[in-house]
């Protein structure tokens, strides 16, 4: 007696925090995958194996929504009917394409380009930049309640790799927060795991720490000191960009100002990739001028 297939799974790759391939996969019969370059449904078998890839960072649906309108595709419940298929010659290992799959995918140069020398010197610049205006700033009005805790406390929370700290709510924390991560202002919109939800809120800020989020009206689930197990994937509302952040985290505070309900997210550790995502993630928003 053979069992009925299991849940659709959705799971990215990223190269520096950005998605540049994304799948979904149903045993025994789905197993499909787009791209940016190549944002046409197409059938491979090795992408059974992308779920136990150590590179793969499983979405869910609204989160996998969001990275495939990025692509100009509109992402369905069920998989594409009649898409052609990859003839694989090898087993898959996701983590080490061969230049037949890079092909196949449009990812040629995914992962092997590194920033130029000019570029890391611009980041550099940027986030000095960034710290000082950060360190001038004051708390702002709607993230400051009256009686309620201070905003911008984005202390580091864990994903298995670190312990949580208890959270504080004194100015002076504030500002010691801001100055070990330079919080930038944009507009945009963060997809959040809270146990079997996605919260889709405002990105009011954004550091390598933690960011500053906004609902009209906040679920009871956002409660400070809530675990969040991740992945958080973060847009910029006028622009394409996207990153995704394959750690866990926290809600770190919660509070009103009686019309919207502000809360901060607190990430778990970033690896070396992922930090370079988000310095390039903010760079670019400044460059743009999506900043506030």
């Amino acid at each position: 007696m053979k069992s009925g297939p299991g849940e659709m799974r959705y799971l990215v790759l990223a190269d520096r925090a950005v998605p540049y391939l994304l799948a979904r996969v149903r045993w025994p019969d789905v197993a499909q995958a787009i791209s940016a370059a190549r944002p046409d449904w197409l059938d491979d078998q090795g992408l059974f194996d992308l779920p136990y890839d150590p590179g793969a960072v499983t979405v869910s649906f609204p989160q996998a929504a969001s990275v495939a309108a990025g692509w100009g595709r509109q992402l369905h419940a069920e998989a594409a009917e009649g898409a052609p298929s990859y003839i694989r010659r090898m087993p898959a290992n996701w983590s080490d394409l061969s230049p037949s799959e890079r092909r196949t995918w449009g990812i040629e140069f995914v992962g092997r380009r590194r920033v130029p020398a000019r570029r890391a010197r611009h980041l550099r610049p940027f986030q000095a930049k960034t710290a000082a205006a950060q360190a001038n700033s004051q708390v702002d009005a709607l993230a400051r309640p009256a009686g309620g805790p201070g905003i911008g406390i984005d202390g580091p929370a864990a994903n298995g790799r670190g312990h949580l700290p208890d959270v504080r709510s004194t100015l002076g924390n504030v500002a010691t927060e801001r100055r070990r991560h330079a919080r930038v202002r944009l507009d945009g919109r963060a997809y959040i795991r809270c146990e079997q939800t996605t919260i889709s809120a405002g990105l009011v800020d954004l550091s390598q720490g933690g960011a500053r989020c906004v609902l009209p009206e906040a679920p009871s689930l956002v409660a400070a000191g809530a675990k969040l197990g991740g992945p958080f994937l973060l847009e910029v509302e006028v622009d394409t960009s996207r990153i995704c952040l394959g750690v866990a985290g926290r809600i770190s505070w919660h509070g009103s100002n009686g019309v919207s309900g502000h809360f901060g997210v607190g990430f778990g550790e970033l690896s070396d990739d992922e930090t370079e995502g988000v310095q390039r993630f903010l760079a670019a928003a400044d460059r743009k001028g999506v900043r506030r």
